[in-house]
């Protein structure tokens, strides 16, 4: 029996990896048809008038985007040279790093919890949280394939674990802490949204760290001053968010901010309904599921395993993601009064979902090791089968994209040709479509000179330097 359940696990482990890795592997094709909307024509407009570090300058005085949120404009200044094959290359190079980070926090965690994980593990795990939450991100177009949009709110969760790994390795290299310090303060400066996050992680983790330094814990000596480093330099970031003078031009639009009791409710509301929501969503729950089901089915019993332990680590993992929820709800609660707009809701997405993969797995483990029999192994590895049909059905509804994005690709590209063929031809006007955003959720494009969003067709006629003639679908 035992040699059957071995050859169940060489099986189904590359196989639950093939599974997320060709989910994955869609998300990363569709970046084939990433293109250029809304405030990108703005950046993009001021990178090739201005030059990138006037844009960056633009941080102390344009409004007409938000130049403040500073580390967008150096990452898309730095993909900008690269035009349409940059935008293409963003995506997969992104889940790549994204994933990656995921398995060197995993392992890192694991040797500082003494909680064993594979790397295999970790790489598993890794895939399926970030294939999760991207297939659950409550606006996938805006949050993922608009540039703006992925660099404000997607891309710093894609530096987050590396913040965290070098801050939890336990090397003490002054190499280190510059880069820990370069990096949280360039993680710190995309969104208000992801910077609590960060601050609030790191907070958490500096007082855990001093305490155990403090009981002469080796792991805490090494790693409580990078720690600290992160934090400092993560709410730097946060003061030049705040208090830009373009910030403070932008929150005289919102009036009045919440009065700290009324934020506190606020907050206390909002995070207790998101919560709710993802606890009550099929989706989410059988995400829960299928790694706890992994978690038992692949994992072997440890002769050392410390159960009140793995327990504490899963429960405190999930009161974490509950804390971080809640201060990503914090700054559209304070500035606005009610919930962040649907793309910023992929951070706290992704939190929900890396505390439901965590808490599964572990629950699977912990199972595993008190109360595994033959005929529950058996019933587990079959049900484990059944449960990746849910991934598989998920794929196929994530390739239904395709013909839709690629449709709009085609639809820009032409429209670019004909921008292109006018100037070529020193035209002064040129008619162009504005292509419908409806379709993938809502994404601004050109307007006409009496409609709102007339400002980015402003900002694409000062990029390719002719007038348009907008013309609405």
């Amino acid at each position: 029996m035992l040699f059957e359940r071995d050859k169940f696990q060489k099986f189904l482990l590359p196989l639950g990896l093939a599974v997320f890795l060709i989910g994955l592997a869609i998300f990363a094709y569709l970046g084939i048809y990433f293109r250029y909307w809304a405030d990108d024509w703005c950046y993009n407009a001021d990178f090739r008038n201005l030059g990138f570090l006037e844009t960056l300058r633009g941080y102390a005085y344009n409004v007409t985007y938000t130049p403040s949120r500073y580390s967008v404009t150096i990452l898309a200044g730095l993909f900008y040279p690269f035009d349409i094959l940059g935008l293409q290359l963003l995506i997969p190079l992104s889940l790549l790093l994204w994933t990656w980070g995921l398995v060197r926090l995993f392992v890192n965690i694991s040797s500082l919890s003494s909680c064993p994980l594979s790397t295999f593990h970790a790489v598993l795990l890794s895939c399926i949280i970030v294939y999760f939450s991207i297939y659950l991100a409550p606006h996938l177009y805006q949050s993922v394939y608009w540039n703006t949009g992925f660099f404000t709110y997607t891309f710093p969760l894609v530096l987050f674990p590396w913040v965290l790994t070098l801050v939890t390795d336990q090397n003490t290299s002054k190499a280190k802490l510059i880069l820990v310090a370069l990096l949280s303060l360039l993680a710190g400066g995309f969104s208000e949204a992801s910077n609590t996050v960060l601050v609030s992680v790191l907070a958490l983790y500096t007082v855990i760290a001093f305490i155990g330094s403090r009981s002469k814990k080796v792991w805490a000596q090494k790693t409580f001053t990078p720690a600290l480093v992160a934090l400092i330099f993560a709410i730097i970031a946060m003061a030049l968010l705040v208090f830009a003078p373009t910030t403070q031009l932008r929150a005289e639009r919102y009036g009045e901010p919440a009065s700290l009791p009324e934020l506190v409710t606020l907050v206390f509301n909002f995070t207790r309904e998101f919560v709710t929501l993802s606890l009550k969503d099929y989706q989410q729950l059988l995400i829960v599921i299928l790694a706890g089901l992994l978690g038992f089915v692949l994992t072997s019993k440890e002769r050392d395993i410390n159960i009140p332990k793995m327990l504490s680590l899963g429960l405190g993992i999930f009161a974490l993601a509950i804390l971080l929820v809640a201060a990503s709800l914090t700054p559209s609660a304070y500035i606005e009064r009610g919930l962040p707009i649907l793309r910023t809701q992929i951070i706290p997405r992704h939190i929900m979902v890396f505390a439901f993969v965590a808490l599964g797995w572990s629950a699977g483990f912990i199972l595993r090791n008190l109360y595994s029999p033959a005929w529950l192994q058996t019933t587990a590895t079959v049900a484990l089968l059944i449960a990746l049909i849910f991934p598989i059905f998920t794929i196929f509804t994530a390739s239904k994209y395709i013909p839709m994005y690629s449709q709009r690709a085609q639809l820009w590209d032409e429209r670019e040709a004909a921008i292109l063929s006018a100037i070529e031809n020193n035209q002064e006007r040129v008619e162009v479509l504005a292509i419908d955003g409806a379709p993938v959720g809502g994404i601004r494009d050109f307007d006409p000179p009496d409609k709102k969003g007339y400002w980015i067709s402003v900002c694409a006629m000062d990029y390719y330097d002719i007038k348009f003639q907008v013309n609405l679908p």
